[in-house]
């Protein structure tokens, strides 16, 4: 398990968005130039930008969840709360319980859309939550980062089985993929008229006709 996220970029826990930036780009730098090194150092170096990524994502998500907590109070903060638990029904009851629908409050359904994997939805929110407050970095880079997902997860083809399930529970199913059941009858009515074609043959060999319009 990775320690402390600030702790591997050189900070105290808390630190600030700038504090975090700077360390994150003086670290990517250096060890950008020692993975190109012959042996040990170079694949040490490789492991610890790893290492850097993930620490600085998880040091915005921690600003990012104290901005929220600070600005929009604990209601937020307890559905953070509840998202990071995976207690998504939960936090998605807490949040339609909320009055406004600020910027916020976009955000947070769409963090429990990722969750769940329902990216299209969570870029949706994301959207509506940077209308709402244009200023807001934390909104941008989420909005970004899942637009990153997004592309890279593009590369596979294939329908998303979280799309087909939502589908499904809308009451319809996609048009231009046909059921496992569609499938089997349609082959099963491609054997039956195979062996009629071939019997038929047969009986005209022998004298007979078993498809008279043939």
């Amino acid at each position: 398990m990775q320690k402390n996220p600030y702790l591997i970029l050189g900070l105290k826990p808390g630190a600030s968005r700038e504090e975090v930036d700077n360390a994150y780009i003086e670290m990517k730098n250096k060890y950008c130039e020692l993975r190109y090194e012959d042996g040990e150092i170079g694949t040490n170096a490789s492991k610890m930008l790893d290492k850097i990524e993930i620490a600085y994502e998880d040091c915005l998500m921690d600003i990012a969840n104290r901005e929220s907590e600070a600005t929009y109070g604990s209601s937020y903060g307890e559905i953070e709360s509840l998202i990071k638990e995976k207690k998504l029904d939960e936090a998605q009851d807490l949040l339609d319980r909320c009055e406004t629908r600020d910027a916020e409050w976009h955000y947070q359904q769409a963090n429990i859309y990722f969750k769940k994997q329902w990216h299209s939805e969570a870029r949706t929110q994301l959207e509506i939550a940077c209308d709402l407050d244009s200023t807001n970095q934390k909104y941008k880079d989420t909005l970004e980062r899942l637009k990153k997902v997004m592309n890279q997860n593009a590369a596979g083809a294939g329908t998303n089985p979280n799309e087909e399930q939502r589908a499904n529970r809308a009451g319809y199913t996609n048009p231009n993929v046909a059921s496992q059941d569609q499938m089997d009858s349609s082959a099963a009515c491609c054997n039956a008229l195979s062996c009629a074609c071939c019997a038929d043959t047969c009986c005209e060999c022998m004298g007979g006709d078993c498809i008279p319009c043939c």
